[in-house]
């Protein structure tokens, strides 16, 4: 399975997903951010894979990417989604804090994942909005 796939299912933990009032159970696409509030979707952000690479061929990697998720838009509605991306960038660090990361096999190493961002409005239409959370996986890879 590939890491933005273990990504995907670890951010699917999140207990913060479910207060969101709209969602009924959440749901966290790949590349899919539906018209609908309340949505969620992992987007991969181009960035250089790799960060290090050893002279034995082992490297250390990562998986940028950003959370995004559609939402009501309005003054409340704001300040609760601006009151998610804050628990949600806190989780992260926590989640890095202690070990509770992508469970990742084979060759690959669950190293660190955080939020490199604050939540923002990317993108507002009527009464929904999309806003985003850019983060960052790092994670061993061996020869």
């Amino acid at each position: 399975m590939s890491v933005a796939v273990k990504v995907k299912e670890f951010i699917e933990t999140c207990p913060f997903l479910k207060e969101f009032e709209q969602a009924t159970f959440p749901v966290v696409n790949m590349d899919v951010l539906e018209d609908q509030p309340t949505m969620y979707s992992i987007e991969e952000t181009p960035a250089d894979p790799i960060i290090k690479r050893y002279a034995n061929g082992d490297s250390v990697r990562q998986y940028v990417f950003s959370l995004c998720s559609r939402e009501l838009y309005g003054p409340a509605e704001n300040e609760d989604t601006a009151k998610f991306y804050e628990k949600f960038s806190d989780w992260l660090e926590d989640c890095t804090r202690e070990g509770i990361l992508p469970v990742l096999s084979g060759q690959l190493q669950s190293k660190s994942i955080r939020a490199t961002t604050n939540g923002y409005l990317y993108d507002n239409e009527g009464t929904s909005c999309q806003y985003r959370i850019q983060c960052q996986f790092i994670y061993f890879k061996r020869r």
